[in-house]
């Protein structure tokens, strides 16, 4: 398989990354499950186990795979909700950061919207799925979401019901379409003059507007999502050490 960069001016090591992040997302890899050992890939590649273990490295690196200890080599998964909720004071009795319940307002099937689908990089024309979501902390509103996805990309959505969603939206496209979200881009901004029915603010107060667009392993969008907080609930932490 190696061979077949023989034309390219690539390192050993990149091609050998580039051949495992093909495996991880045309075997639609499972999480929990360890990747072959460095020496099972070298002799597969027919590579040293230098060269394995530099392109797996480099996969750490970048995020897309974490190494446990006395377990393997695992592929990973971005924790999405902590990168936007800590940013949100709502905190338990005993000071500890709440996780929030993921609840799914409405689901439909909608034709393509000219920005949306530019977003997403797909074709002008191709329908999407539109969620609405809230997440909530003792019974209080803390996000509004309105979420983008691709139709072909999730297909089985198309008939589910919003009770029939799980509270964590990334684990459940993968377990359902097959979609693993590996990371993401994130722009925030400061709104006025909005009004979300969900958070029942009115048009004098500030909110926190979070755009988001998700990727797979191999770089493409598959969910743009906007996530709207009341900006009196936000704060900007950041330790420098």
């Amino acid at each position: 398989m190696i061979d077949n960069f023989k034309n390219f001016k690539m390192p050993r090591y990149e091609q050998v990354r580039w051949h495992i992040q093909t495996l991880l997302t045309e075997s639609k890899w499972d999480e929990n499950t360890p990747l072959p050992s460095e020496q099972e890939f070298a002799d597969k590649y027919q590579v040293s186990v230098g060269t394995v273990r530099k392109a797996v490295e480099k996969l750490v690196e970048e995020g897309v795979l974490i190494k446990q200890q006395g377990r393997g080599t695992f592929l990973k998964r971005p924790d999405f909700n902590s990168s936007l909720l800590r940013f949100f004071k709502f905190r338990d009795k005993e000071s500890g950061y709440v996780t929030p319940t993921g609840i799914i307002k409405k689901i439909s099937v909608i034709d393509a919207i000219d920005d949306i689908n530019q977003k997403l990089d797909i074709d002008e024309h191709e329908a999407l799925i539109y969620i609405e979501r809230v997440r909530i902390v003792e019974d209080k509103v803390l996000l509004s979401e309105k979420i983008w996805l691709p139709k072909n990309c999730y297909e089985a959505f198309a008939n589910l019901a919003p009770e029939d969603f799980e509270n964590l939206l990334y684990p459940f496209y993968y377990t359902k379409c097959g979609q693993f979200v590996s990371s993401a881009v994130e722009t925030l901004f400061f709104i006025t003059n909005h009004i979300d029915p969900y958070l029942g603010n009115n048009k004098q107060e500030s909110l926190v507007k979070v755009c988001r667009i998700a990727k797979n392993l191999e770089g493409d969008p598959i969910e743009y999502r906007e996530s709207y907080g009341l900006a009196g609930k936000f704060s900007y932490e950041i330790n420098i050490i």
